[in-house]
């Protein structure tokens, strides 16, 4: 498993193994309702003409550049949930932590996910480090998270 940081990992290049085009910058990742992976990446546009990359479709998420199988994969926003996270109301970097017993955590800082499936390891914030086992949704309001266990 190789880990990067979702902060440093924006605008990163995205360019086509089939031709060696350069297709976009990364400017938004799409995070599954879940808040657990990523499913698709924003490469281009804005609003509703936002361009994206699945996950799938993307070969390596290098240090520097980051691989799409074939210069034929950006598509238009399919879900609402595209939309919104191109215009920044659905989006893990900064949203507030909230946990299920109510109480406010601050606000993400940065996410550290897997490049090989794209799966969240972990969010951080200024009151601390939540591993994904604990991340329970993301909507346009914030990342719920698991309470803490008082019991360990």
């Amino acid at each position: 498993m190789s880990v990067q940081s979702m902060r440093a990992s924006g605008g990163r290049r995205v360019v086509a193994v089939d031709n060696a085009e350069e297709l976009g910058s990364i400017k938004e990742f799409v995070v599954a309702p879940s808040g657990r992976r990523i499913d698709k990446v924003q490469i281009g546009g804005r609003g509703k003409k936002a361009e994206f990359a699945r996950w799938s479709d993307l070969e390596s998420f290098g240090a520097d550049v980051v691989m799409a199988e074939r210069a034929d994969i950006a598509e238009e926003a399919e879900t609402d949930r595209d939309t919104a996270a191109a215009k920044g109301n659905v989006t893990l970097l900064g949203a507030r932590i909230l946990d299920t017993d109510g109480f406010e955590h601050g606000a993400v800082e940065d996410a550290e996910f897997d490049t090989d499936d794209g799966s969240i390891v972990s969010v951080s914030s200024s009151a601390g480090t939540i591993g994904s086992d604990r991340i329970r949704s993301l909507g346009a309001y914030a990342l719920v998270v698991d309470a803490d266990d008082p019991h360990n």
